[in-house]
This record gives structure tokens, sequence and C-alpha cells, in this order.
């Protein structure tokens, strides 16, 4: 058929009247103009808790741990204007594969009512928000199994009488600071916290040396500081564990040798006064496994030059 075409004339025993007399049972057609999918279940009308605690249940009972991803709409699907690109990838790479994760996945969880308090706290965060449930096998180590509970504007699917949100209510569970990705860039570890004082640098470096590790300052300027197709230059062929951006540019040489806290302070303060509209990350290298294995930051641009230390400061 093409656009406006009329249909043709048949014979005068239609094949299509013909095959509606087979009474085989009607198949739903997916359409894929203006009708965004997400993978199983998407089809179906808003799961209730009780359909999501079924579901659950099977995770648990095959031993996988359940996990909760989230994404804004904008940037819960595969396009050019909301994926970042990556060449040379290794087998099973696809784009936007991960949403943002909410807290960590629920290794160990025995419980569907555990798993419902946390997607009822994640759409009270989130509304506006797609949320999957999704599943992972930790010895293929794999998503298996991934749905979605929430849709953007959906009203909560209505449960049982005996709500098993209101049973999560009674676990007790202590609550799990989520990184919010909307307009919240962060920067690896402990960038969600309030900027480090020197006092509370200087113990991390200290951890630093004591493990035997090489301490490195980075800086980039703002709009160079995160991955993006724009500020980014791509490597074709790359191995496994490459991704883009991945060094600033180095501060002098890495601190082999250091021995002193103090030492690697100085140098933190003296690229803050050299750019100080910069980001300045500490970065920790391991000289035998030839990796960096600890990044933090110890300066944000228009921050001051550090919070309040204790009475005896470290610089």
């Amino acid at each position: 058929q093409k656009p406006g075409q009329t249909a043709a004339a048949s014979s005068s025993t239609s094949y299509w009247a013909m095959a509606g007399t087979t009474g085989e049972k009607d198949m739903k057609v997916w359409t894929p103009i203006d009708n965004q999918k997400f993978e199983t279940f998407s089809y179906l009308p808003p799961l209730s808790d009780g359909d999501i605690a079924k579901q659950v249940d099977f995770i648990i009972r095959n031993g996988l741990s359940p996990c909760l991803e989230f994404a804004s709409k904008e940037t819960s699907t595969v396009s050019n204007d909301s994926t970042v690109r990556f060449t040379g990838s290794a087998a099973g790479y696809y784009d936007n594969r991960y949403w943002t994760m909410w807290k960590l996945p629920m290794f160990g969880c025995t419980d569907a009512s555990q798993v419902l308090r946390e997607i009822e706290e994640c759409k009270r965060a989130y509304p506006s928000c797609y949320v999957r449930l999704a599943a992972f096998d930790s010895v293929k180590q794999v998503q298996v199994m991934s749905f979605l509970v929430q849709k953007p504007g959906q009203t909560a699917a209505a449960s049982s009488s005996t709500s098993y949100w209101a049973m999560a209510g009674t676990t007790g569970e202590k609550d799990m600071k989520v990184w919010n990705p909307i307009d919240n860039k962060k920067y690896e570890t402990f960038s969600y916290l309030p900027e480090l004082t020197d006092a509370q640098i200087a113990k991390q470096v200290q951890m630093i040396i004591t493990n035997g590790l090489s301490p490195c300052l980075e800086f980039s300027a703002e709009e160079s500081s995160f991955v993006s197709n724009d500020n980014t230059v791509r490597f074709t062929g790359s191995a496994a564990g490459y991704y883009d951006n991945r060094y600033w540019t180095m501060w002098k040489l890495p601190m082999f040798g250091c021995t002193d806290a103090s030492q690697v302070l100085n140098e933190v303060a003296e690229c803050r006064r050299a750019y100080p509209s910069c980001y300045i990350r500490l970065a920790a290298f391991d000289s035998v496994k030839q990796v960096q294995v600890i990044s933090f930051l110890v300066h944000q641009p228009g921050a001051t030059t550090s919070t309040a230390s204790s009475s005896t400061s470290y610089w």
C-alpha cells in the first residue's frame, strides 16, 4: 500500500474474509507512531502494588537482585540529543543503556515490601520521571529483567486493602541520599557533600599515603570538566574500561614518595590560587596496578578557599 492508495479489487472470494473464519485469536500490534514503549509490560495498564509485588517475589525466588532506575522524559529514550556516543565499544554495548540508579541495588532483599517502599519513595521524589524496576544476576553479571513502575504524570495504581507500602513503612530501614541528576552535575567521590575542609582533606591524604598510593592534583575549566559531545575528544579502538574525558590537566607531577599531608595541602592551595575558576580534584594512583583508585573534588568554581577547619589548621 502507498498513502492515498485505494484497495485493489480482489477476487469474489476474499482472502481476508476467509481468514476471518479461522478462529485464531487477535494479536495486539504495537503502534510505532508517537508511541514509545519501555521494555517488558510497558504495553499494559499501570501495574498495581500487588502486581509489582508478584514480580518482585519472582525476582527474589530466582536469586536475582532488584534495583530501581529513573530518568526524565526527555532523556529516557535513545536519541542524538540525549545520548553521548562512545566509539570502539565492546560487545553488548548500546547507547543510553543505564538510567540514574535510585540508591543501590537491593542485594540480599528477601521481602517484596522492601522494594515497594523504595518505589513509593522514588515516585514521590521524581513524580515527573520514568521509574523502572530492574533485576540483576550477580553470577552472570547482567541485567535480566526490567519493567516500568511509573510513567510521568501517572497516578498510583490501586492496590489491595492491605497496602504493601504501609507494610514497608514499618521496616525501619535507614534512608539513603539519592543523587539528583537534574541540573546537578556531580564529580565522583564526596561531590554530594559540602566542600571539604583542609582537615578533612588531610585525613583522606593520610589514608592515601598509608596505603602506599601516590597523590596527584588535576584541574579543569567548568565548561570542559564533564563528558559531552562538544568538549570531548573521542578515541577509537578503545580497550575495556575506557571512557571519554577521563583525565583533566595535571597540576605539576604526581607526588611520588609523599609522606606528609601538609605537602599535598600546599599544592592544593597553590592550585586554587592559580585557577580559582576551575574544578580541582585530588586523585590517588596505584603504581603497581597502574590505575587511579581514588578521586574527589577539593575545589569548585566560585567556592571559598576552604570552609572553616580545626583551630590548628593543616594549611
